[in-house]
């Protein structure tokens, strides 16, 4: 909520937000997380909810309700021969690769709905929904042994291993939400 308060006040000066605490407050506690709970669940407010609010229209004409729809990371890895080694071939003329770089990714994808609702019409007045990606990558080389069934297997938890212990921290939430926030403060209405 912070974080969206501050994107707001950032792009759109002319805009009067009032805290989470404030609505809060205003509307009672009580109110306001099943009105937070129903839009959760269904993305939206009921009639209900929304003739409820309109007493408080001295107070706020608008409501903003924001909802992270999916926040997923994905982890992957791709494996490619050494760019800056020279190629080799062997005496059949097949390529033969001695080191791979084994690219290790992690993305984290992020979709955030917005909606505004005017209290006054009792009606969803705009409703906008971002993407967002944003990844983390490192490089592991590995070389890769031709020469024999015991080097191959020791190779294996050797791999695993890296994959592992070096595969990049997800990228943090709060940088791609500041990101879709300051979006959605330059394009609404």
């Amino acid at each position: 909520a912070g974080i969206l308060k501050d994107r707001f006040l950032s792009a759109r000066k002319e805009i009067v937000v009032l805290s989470v605490e404030a609505v809060g407050q205003l509307i009672g506690q009580g109110h306001y997380q099943r009105l937070l709970q129903g839009y959760k669940y269904t993305g939206e407010l009921n009639t209900d909810s929304l003739k409820r609010l309109k007493s408080f229209l001295a107070a706020f004409r608008y409501l903003l309700l924001v909802r992270i729809t999916d926040n997923e990371i994905i982890k992957s890895t791709e494996k490619s021969p050494r760019s800056e080694i020279p190629p080799k071939w062997d005496l059949e003329g097949n390529p033969v690769i001695k080191e791979i770089a084994v690219e290790l990714i992690t993305t984290r994808r992020i979709v955030v709905s917005l909606d505004i609702y005017d209290l006054k019409k009792e009606i969803l007045v705009w409703h906008g929904t971002i993407h967002e990606t944003q990844s983390k990558e490192r490089t592991a080389y590995i070389e890769k042994k031709d020469e024999g069934i015991g080097r191959s297997f020791a190779l294996i938890p050797v791999r695993a291993f890296l994959e592992v212990a070096l595969q990049p921290s997800a990228p943090p939430t709060d940088k791609l939400l500041h990101k879709i926030f300051k979006a959605f403060a330059q394009y609404i209405p």
